[in-house]
């Protein structure tokens, strides 16, 4: 089994996953200054790192993410087995290119998948 999917399609492996959870706040002071927060929402970031990936790998990613934007369904190792959310892709960063007995591979891929 995969460890990630994207839109229910299981996608390569990645070297890295990285799992951030963040929440979503209003703040403000009030008139003696002290500060009062009100938490809004939790949020996950889900950071995939592919260290060399093929060509055709990569396409298949960058198809599948293009193909359900604006928001998709993720699905990644957590603790306590498999989650899932609804998220949008952040920035597609890569390296250079290799080509090795004539296929391509690319280096240092990541991907923010970010909770909608």
């Amino acid at each position: 089994m995969a460890l990630i999917s994207i839109a229910g399609i299981s996608m390569p492996d990645p070297a890295e996953i990285k799992i951030g959870r963040y929440d979503l706040t209003k703040s403000e002071r009030t008139a003696s200054g002290k500060m009062v927060m009100e938490i809004i929402a939790t949020k996950r970031r889900v950071d995939c790192v592919w260290k060399m990936i093929k060509d055709e790998d990569l396409k298949k990613i960058i198809d599948t993410i293009t193909a359900h934007k604006p928001f998709f369904s993720f699905s990644y190792p957590d603790a306590g087995g498999t989650a899932t959310m609804i998220c949008y892709a952040g920035d597609i960063n890569t390296s250079l290119w290799y080509t090795v007995n004539g296929v391509r591979y690319w280096q240092e891929v990541t991907i923010a998948f970010i909770e909608q």
